[in-house]
């Protein structure tokens, strides 16, 4: 084996034709297919937000804890994921550091006969930008970690001491600027000392190293786990278990691969002469000169390396993406940027048992925003907590189910709930430039321009949404009460005179609070008359339905009228339609609705009832209201 010390052919080490082709492929797809925006969308949402501020206090709270300097700029490349092409660009660069350092780490171990596991830590954060979650802290720490263990193996002193001064300058270095990490470095430092090095003693020294600060921080300082070891990754203990499982083995990779390429070296090197092209030319397959000739050329050493680099590549995107997961997040993307048709767009693709609760609130909304609630409501899958994400129906809710409440409850004009909503997700996710702008508008609209100040200096301070923030400073300066701005004079128009909202309150009063301040709260009553068809309320329904002329309506939208045939065949006392009448046709479908149930023998037979009336009543409200509003009254 030839001692590290020999001089290392830089540009062999970080370029070639198949690791350019390999990170060109991993730059595009990245780019154009994880689309690193959504990545950016997922913070505070879906993961965990990477906390950063362009302010001198934030620096310096970082830079006073171990491995606070590498999450400041995890935070702040985290960042640039708003830009998809830049995000691209910080993905691609961290993996090819950790390809290049492992290029030149087990190149004294095993002659780069195995030069393909170069590329697999480049594979895993693929993986898990697969996953729509990056943990791009974790990994750019382990990119520090490798690349001081390049350094550690080039320091040219043999001499026992100074090597271990080496190594603990450098390990405690490397522990304040990457936290409990750092242990990675203590065991590949001993996997070079063991192999390369021949010093026993310090192999046998340098985890007993990474160890003792574990037992020294838990046992004398009383530090809990996670502070000393676990800070970049105590996600692990929360996330799924992909992510869990990718994270683990990106930690342990880099130890496990030097240390068993190390004892693969020693053994072959007494006996066995390994060449993977020697080898396949011994098949009697491979008997011609020819093709001899061929698998040891350097062109078909180039066309096999570089087949299987892009076939790792394949394969870690194939068995990793979850292709469910980002609709989820592309719906919640659009609808935060209010690209209403683009939410529905997306919703179609989905299957109807992978959408969850918000990305049905999600629905409705867009459906509301499109003027189409009344008629297309029931043709996309439908809970009755979704609409207003009913705080009684969530055990434990999470900080997304905050946000969207907040959203739907200033524009409804509950502001009161939308300001303490609001604050629970501050609670729970801490501070995001999403929360902080809502919480301003929120002080906006209830006229307490200092109070809102205070969150603008905050979101003055992010560094992608830190313009929007002096924006809003600088017009308030020139237009204290903002009479404006129209969206803000909208919300005041329609909230509610009431500063909060019992949780036991029902949803007649709810709503009925709202229209009574402003009869002309289309949301509001829209939201309303939904909530009594997804709880198969016709008789409040049909109570309500004068109002659509306060808001202009020419016809009634489909499943109004489903709702009124079935009430008016319900056997409830008559009520005044305001002039508005069911169409014959739909009379028709709900006599066929029920001559279909009786052949069949009632709700027991949902499965027949169905196939017999086929996909043109699948998405009717009268099939709702028999096989499903029963299950939501429960």
């Amino acid at each position: 084996m030839r001692p590290l010390e020999q001089k290392i052919s830089w540009r062999n080490a970080t370029l070639s034709a198949d690791s350019i082709i390999f990170f060109i492929c991993f730059y595009l797809y990245v780019w154009l297919f994880i689309e690193p925006r959504l990545i950016y969308h997922s913070f505070g949402n879906f993961i965990a937000y990477p906390n950063f501020s362009v302010d001198w206090t934030f620096l310096k709270t970082c830079l006073g804890y171990p491995g606070g300097l590498v999450e400041y700029i995890g935070g702040f490349l985290s960042q640039l994921y708003y830009f998809p092409w830049l995000g691209a660009l910080v993905t691609t660069a961290v993996a090819w550091l950790m390809y290049t350092a492992t290029k030149i780490l087990i190149r004294p171990l095993v002659r780069m006969r195995f030069k393909l596991i170069c590329f697999i830590p480049a594979v895993m954060l693929l993986m898990m930008h697969n996953r729509y979650d990056i943990q791009l802290t974790a990994f750019l720490a382990l990119s520090v970690v490798l690349w001081f263990s390049v350094v550690y193996e080039k320091v040219s002193v043999r001499n026992s001491s100074a090597r271990i001064a080496v190594f603990l300058g450098m390990f405690a270095l490397l522990y304040y600027i990457v936290g409990g990490t750092s242990f990675v470095f203590a065991f590949l430092a001993m996997t070079y000392e063991l192999f390369v090095g021949r010093r026993k003693v310090l192999s046998v020294l340098f985890p007993a190293v990474a160890i003792g600060t574990y037992l020294v921080g838990k046992y004398i300082f009383d530090l809990q786990i996670e502070i000393i070891y676990l800070r970049l990754s105590e996600v692990l203990f929360e996330r799924d278990p992909w992510i869990k499982g990718i994270v683990i083995c990106i930690y342990f990779f880099f130890p496990a691969v030097l240390f068993v390429l190390g004892l693969w070296q020693e053994l072959v090197s007494k006996k066995i002469p390994v060449d993977t092209f020697k080898i396949l030319t011994k098949f009697k397959s491979l008997k011609t000169g020819s093709l001899r000739q061929l698998f040891q050329s350097d062109k078909a050493k180039w066309i096999i390396e570089t087949a299987l680099a892009i076939f790792i590549l394949a394969a870690g995107i194939f068995i990793s993406f979850d292709a469910t997961k980002k609709k989820l997040v592309q719906v919640d993307y659009f609808a935060h940027k209010r690209r209403w048709s683009d939410v529905l767009t997306r919703a179609r693709q989905i299957r109807p048992e992978s959408c969850d609760t918000c990305c049905i609130h999600d629905i409705n909304r867009a459906l509301f925003y499109t003027g189409r609630l009344g008629d297309e409501m029931f043709c996309y899958p439908q809970e009755f907590n979704a609409l207003i994400l009913s705080r009684s129906e969530f055990q434990k809710p999470n900080g997304r189910i905050f946000l969207k409440r907040s959203r739907l409850f200033l524009e409804l004009g509950h502001v009161g709930i939308a300001e303490r909503d609001a604050f629970e997700y501050l609670e729970l996710v801490g501070s995001t430039p999403r929360i902080v702008e809502q919480l301003a508008t929120i002080k906006l609209v209830k006229s307490q321009t200092e109070a809102a100040k205070v969150f603008l200096r905050a979101l003055n301070k992010d560094l992608i949404f830190g313009n929007r923030g002096r924006q809003i400073l600088r017009r308030l300066e020139r237009e204290p009460g903002l009479t404006g701005d129209k969206w803000i004079q909208y919300i005041r128009s329609v909230a509610s005179d009431r500063e909060s909202v019992s949780f036991t309150i029902t949803a007649d009063d709810f709503f009925l609070q709202l229209l009574n301040k402003n009869r002309r709260n289309r949301l509001a009553f829209e939201y309303m008359m939904a909530c009594y068809l997804l709880n198969g309320q016709v008789d409040k329904f049909v109570a309500n339905i004068g109002l659509l002329k306060d808001f202009g309506y020419k016809r009634l939208p489909r499943y109004y009228e489903e709702a009124i045939v079935i009430y008016m065949g319900s056997g409830l006392p008559k009520m005044d339609l305001h002039g508005w009448q069911p169409r014959r046709e739909t009379m028709q479908r709900a006599q066929e609705v029920n001559r279909v149930f009786t052949l069949h023998g009632g709700r027991q037979n949902e499965e027949a009832i169905r196939a017999k009336l086929g996909p043109s009543f699948a998405d009717s409200y009268f099939l709702y209201f028999i096989f499903e509003t029963p299950r939501t009254r429960q």
